[in-house]
């Protein structure tokens, strides 16, 4: 699934910034000017002054949590992490725990420790008191997850993932397709086909939420290949059937007449039905004379029909 997230570490600078000056002396002692330097995003002049400050045996809560910070600004993701861990513990402002949870969340993700931020979701969704909030960071962690186990080809887990989509998102369809395929790997044909009587119910009654109807459709052949080579409860001309349903729903929503017509062509094919897949593809064939593909089509399908 690679969902396109793009990492944009956003770190709210003005409450930082009160954060950091909030513990400072009028003096001009380390922490005071690493603040400062902060504040003019000037992070490399910030950063040995933070850590003088740290050396000095200021180790103050908020001493510690702006030169995490500082760290973000720098790239240093880890050591950043690892300063708010030792931080995270003494704080008590349940808005500052958040904002630092979401900081470490982007800082995994730079990193691409995918564990950690899918665990910090977990945290964020547990703390959230709005329940959208909640259901957000759950998805979010279940898709960090979800890439994390594509990766490593870890199929089981990926599926568990997908399942967690489906529940928790308002429309999973492609999730549900993804499980799909991945079962296609199975020899089991029946675990397949009892995931694509799942999604006929699951599009039917989301059908507000789609917008493209040919991977449906797509799928539908797929499973009707597979119940041609298996004894289960629904045959190939259930799935045919079913794919034909939203065909139509799919010329509603403006799908290309081309595109259609390649399905009705492969079914009539299927279903022996020659002459009708003929006359089909000379439709297909004035909307687009150049198909190399059609044209070879055109003369086995003449071949079949006897023709001269």
């Amino acid at each position: 699934m690679k969902t396109g997230r793009s990492l944009i570490i956003s770190i709210l600078l003005l409450p930082v910034f009160c954060m950091l000056l909030s513990g400072c002396e009028a003096e001009d002692n380390p922490y005071t000017k690493a603040a400062e330097a902060y504040a003019q995003g000037d992070y490399a002049a910030a950063e040995p002054y933070f850590i003088a400050a740290i050396e000095s045996g200021d180790n103050r809560t908020e001493v510690v949590t702006g030169h995490a910070y500082n760290l973000m600004q720098l790239g240093r993701y880890a050591d950043a992490i690892s300063e708010f861990l030792s931080v995270q513990a003494n704080l008590t402002s349940k808005s500052d725990v958040g904002r630092i949870k979401k900081t470490m969340l982007s800082a995994y993700l730079a990193e691409e420790n995918y564990a950690g931020a899918a665990r910090v979701c977990d945290e964020l969704a547990r703390d959230a008191t709005d329940t959208k909030e909640a259901t957000d960071y759950l998805i979010q962690a279940a898709e960090i997850r979800a890439d994390m186990y594509e990766s490593r080809n870890e199929t089981e887990q990926l599926i568990t993932e997908l399942e967690k989509l489906i529940e928790l998102k308002e429309y999973a369809g492609e999730e549900y397709i993804k499980i799909y395929y991945l079962e296609a790997q199975d020899p089991d044909l029946k675990k397949r086909l009892k995931t694509a009587d799942d999604f006929i119910m699951y599009v039917t009654g989301h059908s507000a939420f789609v917008t493209d109807y040919i991977p449906v459709i797509t799928l539908l052949f797929n499973a009707a290949d597979a119940a041609g080579y298996s004894d289960h409860e629904h045959d190939r001309e259930y799935y045919y059937t079913k794919a034909e349903e939203f065909m139509d729903l799919a010329s509603e929503q403006g799908a290309g007449e081309e595109v259609i017509l390649k399905f009705k062509i492969a079914i009539a094919e299927r279903r022996g039905k020659t002459e009708l897949a003929y006359k089909l593809l000379g439709v297909y064939l004035n909307h687009c004379p150049e198909d190399e593909m059609a044209l070879k089509e055109k003369e086995y399908l003449e071949n079949r029909l006897g023709f001269e």
